[in-house]
């Protein structure tokens, strides 16, 4: 009787099933072994992101000091604060009531339609009296409200 033969009666696997768990298992090996193989012979290159990190922290400062980033001591929303990426930069609050559609897309949740929904809103009923009044606007629930409303403020 041969090896796979005993292993299927031993197992209760059909001869099929044996062949293809044995070559998973031989499979299995293999990546073992190679993966050993590449440790103790390969160098595995250890990265140094001390320059990267110092490039990003000077231009992060020459955008702040060139005032195209909004520090702590704005509370509000210039077109300058909104990133290419269109993420508003979290330190800062917008005013509601003045917001542009491109101000509103960098909120986050909020998309095009979504954007012109508020200002069509804020159109026809005037402005918002309180951050609050923005849940009476179609499309947004308590989840998005609590996600939106670190970012917003209402100038008086």
């Amino acid at each position: 009787m041969n090896l796979l033969t005993k292993f299927s009666q031993s197992f209760g696997f059909t001869q099929t099933e044996s062949k293809v768990i044995l070559f998973l298992v031989f499979a299995f090996v293999i990546g073992i072994g190679i993966k050993i193989f590449k440790s103790s012979h390969g160098s595995n290159p250890k990265y140094d992101y001390s320059m990267l990190d110092s490039e990003f922290t000077a231009r992060s400062q020459g955008l702040i000091d060139s005032g195209s980033i909004a520090t702590e001591n704005n509370d509000t929303l210039t077109n300058s604060n909104v990133h290419v990426s269109g993420v508003i930069n979290p330190t800062v609050k917008i005013d509601i009531n003045k917001a542009t559609l491109e101000e509103l897309i960098g909120l986050p949740g909020i998309g095009e339609a979504m954007a012109k929904r508020i200002i069509e809103y804020r159109q026809q009923r005037g402005p918002f009296s309180d951050i609050n009044d923005l849940l009476n606007v179609k499309g947004i629930g308590k989840k998005k409200f609590d996600r939106l409303s670190p970012y917003l403020t209402i100038k008086k």
